[in-house]
């Protein structure tokens, strides 16, 4: 409607100047002297059009073409580069923009095609660095074997096995004719004590002479080795002594206080 309204208002104005510039020429001619016979008269210059400011332009719509086609109003190169055609008034559309021409012989580059492409000019990812392995700790040195303890020889003989008594306790001295190796354990109710000679050993009971400490001595066998049982009138301190390279065991027994 405002480009009607315009349209009109332009119109109007140059029917206005038509109509001056005429009611103008036609005040000169009635005014001009009549002139003689066989007279010209001089030509009169006409006025010279008054420049008019150019009116502002607004965007028109499909509407506007439209009454401006059945009006015969043609509309202005401006209008016409903002959207409005002659024939049917419409909006013209933008311009695709057209893809860039391929020359011959060549293959438009697809999506896939242009990841790929990216992919291998893209730089290299460093590797990762490798497991550092834990260090092993180094394996346990092997223990010695516990020695074995040496077998016993053969044809082991208790040379001799007494009884000596004592003021205050006893002595019971065992000779033998090789090492002698042995255990011993003391128990009580009753009170006697116990030596246990490793391996098979030849030895006769000894004569007990009468006295304060030792009561009776008895020999036995334990598995593979010889029992010697020493029973006691009561409860003894006991220490064992080896001498004369092992070949002697002397049992002291003294009373306790």
């Amino acid at each position: 409607m405002n480009k009607i309204f315009l349209w009109i208002v332009l119109a109007v104005i140059i029917l206005g100047l038509l109509l001056i510039l005429l009611n103008t020429r036609m005040g000169q001619s009635g005014d001009a002297p009549i002139p003689a016979d066989n007279s010209v008269s001089a030509p009169v210059k006409p006025a010279p059009p008054v420049a008019q400011p150019p009116l502002p332009v607004t965007p028109g719509t499909p509407a506007d073409g439209e009454k401006l086609a059945a009006a015969g109003v043609k509309p202005s190169p401006a209008a016409v580069e903002r959207g409005f055609a002659l024939e049917t008034g419409e909006e013209t559309p933008a311009t695709a923009e057209s893809p860039a021409p391929v020359s011959p012989g060549t293959t438009p580059l697809t999506a896939a095609a242009h990841d790929e492409k990216a992919l291998a000019a893209a730089p290299a990812a460093p590797a990762a660095p490798a497991e550092v392995k834990k260090a092993e700790k180094p394996a346990p040195k092997p223990q010695p074997a516990p020695r074995k303890a040496a077998p016993a020889p053969k044809n082991q003989t208790i040379t001799n096995f007494v009884v000596f008594v004592r003021d205050g306790g006893a002595t019971i001295r065992l000779d033998a004719s090789s090492p002698i190796r042995f255990k011993h354990l003391e128990l009580t109710s009753p009170s006697r004590v116990v030596v246990d000679l490793q391996g098979t050993w030849k030895l006769s009971e000894p004569g007990v002479p009468k006295g304060e400490m030792v009561k009776d001595v008895r020999l036995g066998k334990k598995g593979s080795d010889t029992r010697i049982v020493i029973d006691l009138h009561a409860k003894a301190k006991t220490r064992y002594i080896l001498t004369k390279g092992k070949k002697r065991l002397d049992i002291r027994l003294d009373k306790t206080k």
